[in-house]
């Protein structure tokens, strides 16, 4: 009698090592899955600054060159760096609706695994 029982702890420990072992392998997969979708939206962003950059200077560069019909290129170039002036002043105003809530929703979701909530409850 004293065998069966000994035979049931050695099986209940080694069900237990094999559930932790394999508690372990999800948990890695799961970090492995979430560094992943984290690092590629940060180079997706990266990228998309990158060339958001160039385009601003093409659009500034060619503001100018229409500003510079109505005004002497001195003012052209003045009145284009005011702009950017405004445009980085107003980001700096809205950053928490355009960058921080949605930086802080992505990172949640992705740490906390945040599903939808069905209406129905079973």
């Amino acid at each position: 009698m004293k065998e069966n029982y000994t035979d049931q702890i050695k099986g209940v420990y080694d069900s237990a090592r094999r559930w932790i072992s394999l508690e372990i392998e999800y948990a890695k997969l799961t970090a492995a899955e979430k560094i992943t979708v984290l690092l590629s939206t940060l180079i997706l962003g990266a990228v998309c600054l990158l060339l958001g950059m160039v385009i601003l200077i093409l659009f500034s560069f060619s503001l100018v060159n229409v500003f510079k019909m109505f005004l002497s290129p001195v003012w052209a170039y003045l009145s284009v760096g005011g702009l950017l002036v405004l445009l980085i002043l107003l980001i700096i105003l809205l950053r928490r609706p355009l960058l921080e809530n949605p930086i802080s929703r992505l990172i949640s979701k992705l740490i906390l695994d945040i599903k939808p909530r069905d209406n129905e409850q079973k």
